[in-house]
């Protein structure tokens, strides 16, 4: 019989799990060319949830034990083309094809023990971004924030609205299946309070900031081409939290 392959796309899976009660991180580097294309990069660690995980998961998390089998993560980067190749899932669509050669995946090791993993693609245009959602799903969601790509060569422009998140669209992203059942669903509202996941991205341009337009507590710049948006998960749930500046828009730019 055929062993089943991991699949890249259920990832979410180890990842929502290894979230709850631990701090995690997901640092992205966001990159905007001065021809319009954006990049991005992101790396996720998962060490800290990692050495603790195995007594605490819930069962409902552990349906598929293949997925925590992580010799299975290429340590090498690939593309999401080959990897859907390796698993007989090869989409027929060109413009498809093109952009899943440009988006590439690895798992992270140190010393050969499994600490996370890391996503990054090629410059694609705004329509190949919109794309990339749709081809990841849910996932592309903890990767790369829609708020950051609003990119027109010139002027990113940043809806501060979409920095925020329900708990009800965190919970659709912990969903193991389609359909949850009640105690999957307490579960998931009882990780929801305790979980510390940090949001770190680094808005790096080709072309200096002339300007920045408006002010929000989450966004700070760093140096004459970097802005940097620093968000914690439980502020990102949290409506009624106190902003000193909450602009609902910031217009960065360039030169």
């Amino acid at each position: 019989m055929k062993k089943k392959k991991l699949h890249f796309l259920n990832l979410i899976a180890v990842f929502s799990a290894l979230f709850s009660m631990y701090a995690c991180s997901v640092s992205t580097i966001n990159h905007y060319y001065a021809d319009k294309k954006m990049s991005f990069a992101t790396d996720i660690d998962m060490s800290q949830g990692l050495e603790m995980m195995d007594g605490f998961m819930p069962d409902s998390l552990k349906q598929n034990s293949d997925f925590m089998n992580t010799d299975k993560y290429p340590k090498e980067w690939k593309s999401l083309y080959d990897l859907k190749k390796e698993e007989g899932k090869v989409t027929t669509n060109p413009d498809s094809i093109r952009l899943l050669k440009k988006i590439f995946f690895k798992g992270n090791f140190n010393q050969d023990k499994f600490s996370g993993f890391s996503v990054k693609t090629e410059a694609l245009t705004k329509d190949e971004i919109a794309s990339t959602g749709k081809l990841m799903g849910k996932d592309a969601a903890m990767m790369n924030n829609s708020a950051f790509d609003d990119w027109n060569g010139k002027t990113l422009t940043i809806s501060t609205k979409k920095l925020q998140i329900s708990q009800q669209e965190i919970q659709d992203i912990f969903k193991t299946g389609e359909q949850n059942s009640g105690e999957d669903k307490e579960q998931i509202e009882s990780m929801l309070g305790m979980m510390q996941i940090d949001f770190k991205n680094k808005l790096i341009f080709d072309n200096k900031i002339k300007s920045v337009k408006g002010q929000h507590d989450w966004i700070k710049k760093i140096d004459d081409k970097t802005m940097e948006v620093s968000i914690n998960l439980q502020e990102m749930m949290d409506k009624n939290h106190q902003f000193k500046n909450k602009d609902e828009m910031i217009l960065i730019e360039t030169e």
